[in-house]
């Protein structure tokens, strides 16, 4: 598939089978809830989908549609400062959190407002890059809740470039205790239309894709979103050096498929491999590696589309 026409209209949330809420967080921040019910005589269980960063609800109806179709009924949100969710600056292009668990905070009422533990069964908890270390830290909280994770391309660590990992750690948190954390990381800026041209992305092989993301945009610029802050940073390297001790995962007891992009740009497969080697139940499944049989749908970081809506299903017997 190379034209974006070929993925048919751009869908809403609405026809995609959703409804909307915009409950207020105990701060007073609002976030945004979608909730995408199975459909009629749908019992294949229920799945909380957790998003990467800058991404936003829109970016995985193709993914929700897909897996309503195979029966799942799905609920999925916008963290603060993401999507149509309150943003913490007031430069709503910055990609910033002071702390990672001010995430975790959202997930619980996201929780309580959806009610998910009444939810049907089996429930699992999908997440993305950062949504992916994200859903590990909620199964570790929530030990009873969710019977299976699927993470693709999780943030098990970061890749930092030509910067050597610990001078960017000391970059990010220095400038946090200087009182520049809501400052862009160098090389870092605003999003800008039309800025990102396929040819060079680091995100995605597949070009269909990677225009929908921005027709998507341009539809509603505000869910845009650029660059991390030193904060985000910071707080991203301490939540990551939390989750990755062997004390931490071996709590999780789960079943949990890592789904590995083999053309990875900004993420660590490495960290991927180290986090499954630590937990006591896991498959990692490592796609594209072999440049002769591409996947469909890209074989970089964003490769969550194929691996939600057509790789889970078919590859790992746990979810059916």
């Amino acid at each position: 598939m190379s034209d974006v026409s070929d993925l048919g209209p751009v869908p809403t949330i609405e026809s995609t089978g959703g409804t909307v809420e915009f409950p207020k967080m105990a701060d007073g921040v609002r976030i945004r809830i979608a909730t995408f019910p199975a459909p009629a005589g749908g019992t294949a269980g229920t799945i909380l989908m957790l998003t990467g960063f800058t991404e936003f609800i829109e970016k995985g109806l193709e993914s929700i549609a897909a897996l309503r179709a195979r029966g799942y009924g799905v609920v999925t949100f916008d963290w603060r400062g993401q999507g149509l969710s309150d943003r913490l600056l007031p430069h709503r292009r910055k990609g910033h959190i002071s702390d990672m668990q001010h995430f975790l905070n959202d997930l619980e009422e996201v929780l309580r407002v959806t009610r998910f533990a009444e939810l049907p069964g089996p429930r699992v908890i999908m997440g993305h890059s950062m949504g992916g270390h994200l859903a590990l830290r909620a199964v570790h909280d929530h030990p009873d809740l969710f019977e299976r994770a699927v993470l693709c391309a999780p943030m098990a660590d970061i890749l930092t470039g030509t910067w050597p990992r610990m001078f960017a750690y000391g970059l990010a948190k220095t400038a946090v205790r200087l009182g520049l954390g809501d400052c862009f990381i160098p090389g870092a800026g605003p999003y800008v239309s039309g800025q990102m041209r396929y040819e060079n992305n680091p995100l995605t092989t597949d070009k269909a894709r990677f225009d929908r993301i921005h027709e998507q945009i341009a539809l509603n610029p505000n869910v845009a979103l650029g660059g991390p802050t030193f904060a985000w940073v910071y707080s991203a390297f301490r939540s990551i050096r939390l989750v990755k001790r062997p004390s931490y995962l071996s709590q999780i007891r789960i079943p949990v498929l890592i789904l590995s992009a083999g053309l990875e740009k900004i993420v660590s497969n490495a960290g991927q491999r180290e986090v499954a080697a630590m937990l006591p139940d896991a498959r990692l499944v490592e796609f594209g590696l072999d440049r002769d049989r591409p996947v469909p749908c890209g074989i970089r970081h964003n490769l969550n589309s194929f691996a939600y809506s057509r790789g889970v299903h078919w590859r790992w017997g746990m979810i059916r």
